[in-house]
């Protein structure tokens, strides 16, 4: 692994390069029409682009080169247990413990923790995410080891959703469904995503048919999970409220 650390590396420069180009084209364009920053800023400025572009190819070339061939490896391992139904409760805990190094989640609980004014606890709402995440891998193995239809369970959980958000103050509502998307992020689809094409490819099933979908699944039920803690926080609201 050490000797093939740093092959394709270029390909990956360039990738990062390419993807930050509009970025800084934005800015530069901004500067001379409406910024006007000082030489100051733009040198703290260039110095954090320098450290983005570091970092994302830094990433980048951890998931090729170690995290992609990781998860698939796992994966197929995952699907050649003896007891092969060991693969739902397996698939729960590594959504679980995935979650907890997604930083894009630590920033959203943040976040909601200070635009509430503290109503609604980073701590309770980053369990809640988490068991949500838990619950997709658990289902997509569900799907993988019965040979589920994506849609079967697709569309049944939106229109769970949906149903809820009527019961439910519109600006949790919201947050529940941005929730879906923030866990959709780099961990899904470095590490779970793989992980699933492996499973599915050591069940004897098609990789491309059977093993996606999970990000779609992840994308729903923290989604679920958050419409519900918010209806269980509105009904405890409502029991606090002296009656007149």
């Amino acid at each position: 692994m050490i000797s093939n650390l740093f092959d394709g590396i270029l390909e990956v420069v360039k990738d990062v390069l390419i993807a930050l180009l509009p970025i800084a084209l934005v800015f530069i364009i901004s500067q001379f029409w409406l910024l006007k920053y000082t030489k100051k800023r733009i040198k703290k400025i260039l110095i954090g682009t320098v450290f983005t572009i570091m970092g994302l190819v830094m990433f980048l070339q951890g998931v090729n080169i170690g995290y992609l061939p990781l998860a698939r490896e796992a994966g197929r391992q995952l699907g050649n247990l003896t007891n092969v139904w060991l693969i739902i409760p397996i698939g729960f805990v590594i959504g679980l413990s995935t979650t907890l190094a997604d930083p894009a989640i630590y920033v959203l609980v943040k976040e909601v923790e200070h635009t509430s004014g503290g109503t609604i606890k980073r701590r309770l709402m980053f369990i809640s995410l988490c068991i949500g995440v838990g619950l997709a891998i658990a289902l997509a193995m569900v799907k993988l080891l019965f040979g589920l239809k994506i849609y079967w369970i697709i569309i049944p959980g939106y229109i769970i959703a949906i149903t809820m958000t009527y019961f439910l103050e519109q600006d949790f509502a919201a947050m529940a469904f941005d929730s879906g998307g923030v866990v959709t992020g780099t961990m899904v689809a470095s590490f779970l995503l793989p992980l699933s094409t492996g499973v599915a490819e050591s069940l004897g099933g098609d990789p491309l048919i059977d093993g996606f979908g999970i990000v779609g699944l992840v994308a729903l039920t923290p989604i679920i999970t958050m419409l519900t803690l918010g209806l269980l926080m509105q009904r405890k609201h409502k029991k606090t409220i002296p009656k007149k």
